[in-house]
């Protein structure tokens, strides 16, 4: 692998890692914030059991913030990647089987209540982006410079950003038209 394809997947790898990590700890704060809302979203999803959707609620933001850090940390890799992976996967057939039922008008439960969505294909294709931008980490190898993290962390952070301003534009009335 030449130089640059080296400096270009390093500092891709730390930007998916950066903004997914963020993703994931945003997401559990606001789900631990406001897990009785988040018990009627996990059971509004009608895929679970009755007596599984209160342990549901109750893992699920502990796990999210741990791949979220683990991402952040990069310690323990790949498992943070595969974590975050299979959980984005999970959450999208999630809302890939209700929007086939065509239960539409369920909050997709992302987090922020404020800026509550309903189901739509952009929101499973955004989860199915947030799990490509992990696929660098998974190739990454040999060292890094400290201009490869520093890029790495401002791409991810902009990244971050720029999935926040999203979420805002997703949420507005008569967003839904455009996706």
């Amino acid at each position: 692998m030449s130089a640059l394809a080296h400096e270009l997947l390093v500092t891709a790898a730390v930007a998916g890692r950066i903004c997914v990590g963020l993703v994931f700890v945003l997401a559990a704060a606001h789900k631990a914030q406001h897990w009785r809302i988040f018990s009627g979203v996990v059971a509004n999803y009608r895929l679970l059991p009755r007596a599984a959707v209160a342990p549901v609620v109750a893992l699920l933001p502990p796990l999210e913030l741990l791949v979220g850090l683990l991402l952040l940390s990069a310690q323990i890799r790949p498992w943070g990647e595969f974590a975050a992976i299979a959980l984005l996967g999970l959450f999208a057939a999630a809302m890939a089987i209700n929007i086939r039922r065509g239960r539409v008008e369920i909050d997709c439960g992302c987090g922020q209540s404020v800026l509550k969505q309903t189901l739509r294909w952009a929101l499973v294709w955004r989860n199915g982006a947030l799990a490509a931008l992990l696929v660098p980490s998974l190739a990454e190898a040999g060292p890094a410079s400290m201009t490869m993290l520093l890029t790495g962390v401002a791409a991810g952070l902009g990244f971050f950003l720029l999935y926040l301003a999203l979420n805002i534009f997703a949420a507005l009335p008569g967003a839904r038209r455009f996706a």
